[in-house]
């Protein structure tokens, strides 16, 4: 009985070196929320962040995306909305600094950078350079296939604090 005591005793500070250990591992990687993309179809909304890698933006994968489902639960973008909607491409503009385009918009691109302690998207909305918010997408069936009717784009305008708004109808 005194032999397992000790030999319990003497793992407790191994489990502990290894907990500490792992913690310091997952401690390095953190996420800052950058905008979202609502839609009129229902309450589920698609989350953008950067991922943070020892404080800097991950160069392998520097934003991702993720769905936050009406009853709060997290899921994975399908491979459908990756390639047709909300999945995106990203590319190495400068250190720290990357051009994203979303699939389902491919002639404007987001500008995501470190600025400060914060990370930043940056896009054009009505005119003006703005850090981006939130897009709300308009949504109708078309053929049974949902359709965006439009979109709104919602920001700070980075002049001057205020807000800023831009509806797009394809």
């Amino acid at each position: 009985m005194k032999l397992a005591v000790f030999a319990v005793l003497s793992l407790a500070p191994l489990a502990v070196a290894q907990t500490a250990a792992h913690a310091r591992i997952a401690s390095q990687e953190t996420y800052v929320p950058l905008f979202v993309i609502e839609r009129t179809t229902n309450a589920n909304v698609v989350h953008y962040e950067a991922k943070l890698r020892d404080g800097k933006l991950d160069p392998q994968q520097p934003v991702i995306a993720y769905w936050v489902m009406e009853n709060g639960r997290r899921q994975e973008l399908n491979m459908i909305e990756r390639i047709k909607a909300y999945g995106m491409t990203v590319r190495a503009d400068a250190a720290e600094s990357f051009r994203l385009v979303l699939a389902a918009e491919k002639k404007r691109e987001i500008h995501v950078y470190r600025e400060g302690g914060g990370v930043r998207a940056e896009m054009n909305i009505d005119g003006h350079r703005a850090y981006l918010q939130r897009v709300f997408v308009g949504i109708k069936k078309s053929f049974g296939l949902p359709m965006p009717s439009y979109v709104e784009l919602f920001g700070v305008d980075i002049a001057t604090g205020e807000q800023c708004h831009e509806k797009v109808v394809p």
